[in-house]
């Protein structure tokens, strides 16, 4: 079982005799919203009760589904995860289990950076999904393989590609791993993995 279906199984035990496990969640995409500055993709938002919540995918999903389509569901393949993501973040929203579920506005991006630069100073780091600013930025500090790495980045597309789940489902109990951004928000506090983003909304 991946972490993607813990967390579920996590948001379903919340969720158990609310009513809300019926509720219809809208999904889409938005070209104009603020994103995170790490992954690479587009917006892809959910809205539920007036609220939302974001996922950074290259495989954006839009659909109207109920927030229990994810319920027992094997969640095989990257459009399932993200839509998955996505649905775990606005639903975090509305029921307020998690902080830090909207990404912060461009003019934060370079403290945010700094920020991230001076926790992982000196540290072997290897990214889980395609971060073209964290390549730039660490490079020096980049490396082929997780087993070489002190530190596990995680970002977007990294959390639903099949290698991606694969590598965060085998370290993420032997290596300190960080999930940055708002599409890490709703998982990471239902599973209390560490979250980066220190100016989301």
């Amino acid at each position: 079982m991946s972490f993607w279906n813990s967390a579920v199984e996590k948001l379903e035990t919340i969720l158990a005799d609310s009513g809300c496990e019926d509720g219809i969640v809208t999904l889409s995409v938005n070209h104009d919203a603020d994103v995170c500055q790490y992954p690479k993709g587009v917006a892809m938002e959910g809205c539920f009760g007036g609220r939302i919540g974001q996922f950074i995918t290259s495989e954006p999903v839009r659909a109207n589904t109920r927030i229990s389509f994810m319920f027992g569901a094997p969640l095989g393949n990257q459009k399932q995860r993200g839509a998955a993501g996505a649905i775990i973040n606005t639903v975090s929203a509305f029921l307020c289990l998690t902080r830090r579920l909207r990404p912060c506005t461009p003019n934060s991006y370079a403290p945010c950076l700094a920020e991230l630069s001076r926790e992982v100073a000196g540290k072997r780091l290897y990214l889980v999904g395609p971060m073209p600013v964290l390549e730039r930025a660490l490079a020096r500090q980049l490396v082929d393989t997780p087993d070489a790495a002190d530190i596990i980045l995680v970002a977007g597309d990294g959390m639903t590609s099949d290698s991606g789940v694969a590598c965060i489902d085998e370290y993420r109990e032997k290596k300190r791993m960080i999930f940055l951004g708002p599409s890490a928000a709703g998982a990471s506090g239902l599973l209390s993995l560490e979250h980066w983003c220190p100016y989301g909304r």
